[in-house]
């Protein structure tokens, strides 16, 4: 007997092809990455044309991984995701004071 699929998830984002194969070969850790940007996709900037990296840090295991993402988000579109890479600890610091993590804020101060 099948067991009937009640609940339907749509995601926030799409992958493009190379860096779907890309998420998929980085086991949980891409499963953990992809549940990071479904939860943080509507901070993806609109920039028609435009390729935009982000920053993102990844729990599992006990562990952080900061990644650096690419995203193309057109208006009228779903954000794609283009490639992501581990980075390290110091260029995740740097984009989260040049105001690029989707995981991190920091507050502007008005001077």
């Amino acid at each position: 007997m099948d067991v009937e699929q009640r609940y339907i998830e749509e995601a926030d984002f799409e992958f493009e092809e190379l860096a779907y194969e890309k998420i998929i070969t980085l086991g949980n850790i891409g499963y953990d990455l992809a549940m990071t940007i479904q939860g943080n996709a509507s901070r993806f900037r609109k920039k028609q044309g435009i390729v935009q990296n982000y920053a993102a840090m990844v729990s599992t295991n006990g562990r952080d991984v900061p990644f650096e993402i690419w995203v193309l988000n057109q208006h009228e579109d779903k954000p794609i995701i283009m490639d992501m890479v581990p980075i390290d600890t110091d260029r995740y610091l740097d984009m989260i004071n040049s105001f690029k993590s989707i995981t991190h804020e920091i507050k502007r101060e008005n001077n």
